[in-house]
């Protein structure tokens, strides 16, 4: 069906939110078949596996939605599709962001798992058919190695099994890197960098112009993923406020985001709208904060020293003009800072730095103008002013990751995925749901008004939670019982719990361990 006469059938408006409870822990074999044919799988070419509680919690959120309801439980159930016809190109975006935690905690904390893709996968083929294109797409941080995430997380025995299961179907599929560079990190700087394997024609260049958040901030001080600010400013001047987007992102007639929940030290929880960044193909046109501190127009440091001030000022001379031969004395530099610091750092002095803190008002502006460009621009970057594309969102809470996020975080036994179709009030909820406020978070309470911009009704009091056992709060909105320690950034700030209360990932009555053995 032509997107134009199914531009109606987005479902932004609707605020429902799925929750599936109680689910102990991943499969531990890919490709992650499910525990039984269900009934609306009968007569498909698809293996049982041991206990697999994530496919059944997908299922359950797709239910519990209300979708093709009057089939549930008969064979012909086909839960995805109105948002998803046969010929359709479908896009899964998962969070793939790093391919280790960099705390001590799990990988599982880190990135999507993949059995939570393949459950919706699975539906997804349900609904197109014999013909259509399926995609799983992300461009992850810099340095991430692709190779090994798949390989630990056993993402690449879900890519052969989805290969061989579409052209089986007659369904094009494809598993995406989305990044132009790769690249590889010594003394916690860029050392090495690889280019991939993507074209001038696989990225379009979508410009905001006035629609942008950047609109209201000067972009002179713009700092983005990589040491060259002039790339970051150029891509934010003269009202311009361009990114560079996956081709297939835009030519996807379905988007369906499925990120992890997760706290983030630049925006606060990172969920389906950070997760949008992973479309954007050139890193350095996100910008991530404004050097500087806060007294010279800078969200950068909240409390700098002299060493944060110094080493921003040799970061822009070395790195950013020059950094082939940079380098090389800024790791002396950094060297040589880590084995003096304790001799000057002010006792009890902390400065939390590169905007990893709760003043950061940069990073949440590119993760709201991403989400626009993902609704509303087409498949030749041209903004409209209605959806393009239909979008569901599935979030992977089963281990979330708390403290440290969003690649030092420790595992949150939370045991949870959420399902909607407006990926703030997902983003919304499932905030409230990890004890966070997300009225405190400037990613969501300005996401709220340009939401209202698309959808009229919008409000927080209006989403609607539907879960399992809707009878445990007599019909109420569910109060947190979850309790996300925030990045250290934004401790004291976005809390909802008293301090003395049990986090998620220590043992109590309330809360047990939903990991599986």
């Amino acid at each position: 069906m032509p997107r134009g006469r199914r531009r109606n059938l987005s479902r932004l408006q609707d605020l429902s939110v799925a929750i599936a409870e109680g689910i102990s822990g991943y499969p531990g074999e890919p490709p992650f078949h499910p525990s039984e044919i269900y009934p609306e799988f009968k007569g498909k070419p698809i293996s049982v596996s041991a206990a697999n509680h994530c496919y059944a919690g997908v299922r359950d959120c797709l239910r519990l939605l209300g979708l093709d309801s009057g089939n549930f439980g008969g064979e012909s159930w086909n839960p995805l599709r109105e948002l998803v016809a046969p010929g359709d190109c479908v896009l899964i975006k998962p969070n793939f962001v790093m391919h280790r935690n960099f705390g001590s905690g799990r990988l599982e904390a880190v990135v999507t798992h993949p059995s939570v893709l393949r459950a919706v996968a699975d539906y997804v083929l349900l609904a197109l058919g014999a013909r259509g294109e399926l995609i799983i797409g992300d461009a992850p941080q810099m340095n991430c190695d692709m190779a090994t995430l798949c390989r630990e997380t056993g993402m690449d025995s879900l890519v052969a099994y989805l290969r061989g299961a579409c052209a089986e179907q007659g369904v094009r599929f494809s598993f995406t890197d989305f990044r132009e560079e790769q690249v590889e990190y010594r003394i916690g700087m860029v050392w090495k960098r690889k280019k991939l394997d993507r074209g001038d024609s696989d990225t379009v260049r979508v410009e905001l112009g006035r629609e942008s958040f950047m609109e209201e901030i000067s972009p002179q001080r713009l700092y983005g993923a990589d040491y060259d600010r002039r790339v970051t400013i150029r891509a934010h001047t003269n009202h311009r406020h361009e990114y560079w987007i996956a081709r297939e992102a835009l030519r996807a007639d379905v988007v369906i985001s499925a990120p992890k929940l997760k706290t983030h030290s630049k925006v606060g929880t990172t969920l389906n709208i950070k997760n949008m960044v992973g479309i954007n193909t050139n890193k350095n046109h996100l910008a991530h904060y404004r050097i500087g501190s806060t007294a010279e127009g800078g969200d950068e440091f909240s409390s700098p020293g002299w060493a944060d001030l110094f080493e921003r000022k040799l970061c822009d001379a070395l790195l950013g003009h020059y950094w082939a031969l940079g380098k090389y004395p800024f790791a002396v530099w950094r060297i040589g800072r880590a084995a003096i610091g304790k001799v000057f750092r002010k006792r009890g002095h902390v400065s939390f730095v590169y905007g990893n803190w709760h003043g950061n008002d940069t990073a949440w502006r590119m993760a709201l103008d991403l989400n626009r460009i993902l609704l509303f621009a087409d498949a030749q970057g041209v903004v409209r002013d209605f959806p393009q594309r239909r979008y569901f969102s599935v979030v992977d809470g089963i281990i979330g990751g708390d403290g440290n996020g969003p690649l030092h975080p420790d595992a949150c036994n939370s045991g949870v995925l959420l399902a909607g179709f407006n990926p703030l009030a997902v983003d919304w909820f499932a905030t409230e749901w990890m004890g966070l406020d997300p009225s405190r978070i400037r990613m969501y309470a300005r996401g709220a008004i340009q939401m209202k911009e698309w959808v009229s009704e919008f409000s927080p009091q209006a989403i609607t939670p539907r879960l399992k056992l809707p009878e445990r709060n007599g019909g109420k909105r569910p109060h947190s019982r979850i309790r996300f320690r925030p990045a250290p950034g934004w401790l004291g700030t976005v809390e909802t719990y008293a301090a003395d209360e049990p986090r998620s990932n220590e043992k109590s009555d309330a809360l047990p361990d939903l990991i599986s053995q």
